[in-house]
């Protein structure tokens, strides 16, 4: 399967191709980390694992945006369909922060605050592709 003209179906695998995993995971630990920090009083894991989750996935997203590494058509494809690849990471986010509020919460709060954040980071990526994705493909 290629990336190239009208196979738009494939958000997981464009990102996978240019995702710089280095930075998401520094950024996921520092904010995971400081999020841990705010909380210390009462030993939580949940909370602090999913804000690692969440911005593992918004800057990994945003830097495979706007950063110059990875495939050339992966770019292109990422920049021709921005919603679609915003999907990939926004889904991982859901996913994230789902698991991690159905280990501290109800199940009806798991699955709105799975949704609240892949809507925030589907918005977010979607834009920065919108903006900035033509340019650097």
């Amino acid at each position: 399967m290629t990336l190239e003209r009208g196979n738009s179906l494939m958000p997981v695998h464009a990102a996978t191709m240019m995702w710089p995993t280095g930075i998401a995971t520094g950024a996921g630990v520092v904010a995971g980390g400081l999020s841990f920090l705010t909380s210390l009083p009462a030993i939580t894991v949940a909370g602090p694992l999913g804000t690692a989750i969440f911005f593992f996935a918004l800057v990994g997203g945003g830097v495979s945006l706007l950063g110059s590494k990875g495939d050339r058509r992966a770019r292109r494809w990422a920049g021709q369909y921005p919603w679609r690849f915003a999907g990939g990471p926004a889904v991982l986010a859901g996913l994230g922060a789902a698991v991690t509020s159905l280990l501290s919460g109800t199940f009806i709060g798991a699955i709105f605050s799975g949704l609240a954040a892949a809507a925030v980071i589907w918005v977010i990526l979607g834009v920065i592709g919108m903006v900035a994705g033509n340019k650097s493909g």
